[in-house]
């Protein structure tokens, strides 16, 4: 009896644990030319501008994997979005934006957070990249809702578990 106990709590417990883990995220790093605070504005436009033009993208991504796909294959997209906000601005400097491992904070988004760590992410950095940065989670798509006018309903994030599927197709 104890025998056929102990593997369905063991997959309970390991279902829980999983489930209740943030899924893999690629992230998004913004880092501005300096501290001074036309510099700082700017640096928030084009974080606007970067997650309108990669919105429809990202929404279309199943997993982090497919983020950074679609980021890689956008890059130039991305850089010259950057490079108009700036210059539509009068900023003479230029933006660089790469895709690779960073080091990021803590942070919690809605209510999932994510551990210090090294993360995938979409790094843009602006002129000499001296200022303070941002940076939040591009997929799953929770910095969606920094974009001024975006509906509600479209960055809404459904958390799903393979474990916890497989749990409820066994035990029902």
């Amino acid at each position: 009896m104890i025998k056929k106990l102990c593997m369905p709590l063991a997959l309970l417990a390991l279902t829980l644990l999983l489930a209740s883990c943030a899924p893999t995220p690629f992230r998004l790093h913004v880092i501005a030319n300096s501290d001074g605070e036309a510099d700082q504005q700017v640096k928030m436009q084009v974080r606007d501008a970067v997650l309108k033009v990669t919105k429809d993208g990202i929404l279309a991504c199943k997993n982090a994997g497919e983020a950074r796909e679609y980021i890689e294959n956008n890059l130039e997209i991305i850089e010259e979005t950057a490079n108009e906000m700036l210059a539509a601005n009068g900023f003479d400097y230029a933006a660089a934006a790469k895709v690779g491992t960073f080091r990021f904070p803590e942070k919690t988004y809605q209510d999932v957070t994510y551990p210090e760590g090294d993360y995938q992410a979409l790094e843009v950095t602006l002129g000499s990249g001296n200022g303070h940065n941002w940076w939040c989670v591009m997929f799953p798509p929770l910095c969606l809702t920094e974009i001024d006018g975006l509906d509600e309903t479209e960055a809404e994030i459904e958390y799903t578990s393979f474990f916890a599927e497989l749990w409820k197709d066994i035990f029902g």
